[in-house]
């Protein structure tokens, strides 16, 4: 069985969706509960803002530069 990697607000319908299917809960990481992140920690937390607007770039093939 592979992993899940969740963020936001609602991970407890998705944690709770998991349990309902007998999804082994060592499986799913929450972002939020990883140390030294904030408690509401979101996958953009994971990176640096200029790693994250290339990597979102490249997925959207737009261009968005980092405001100063």
């Amino acid at each position: 069985m592979g992993r899940a990697l969740i963020d936001g607000a609602e991970t407890t319908k998705v944690l709770n969706a998991a349990r309902a299917a007998n999804v082994d809960a060592t499986h799913i990481t929450v972002i939020s509960r990883l140390e030294g992140l904030p408690r509401k920690a979101d996958i953009e937390d994971l990176f640096s803002a200029k790693d994250h607007l290339r990597l979102h770039n490249r997925a959207t093939s737009r261009g968005c530069r980092r405001s100063r």
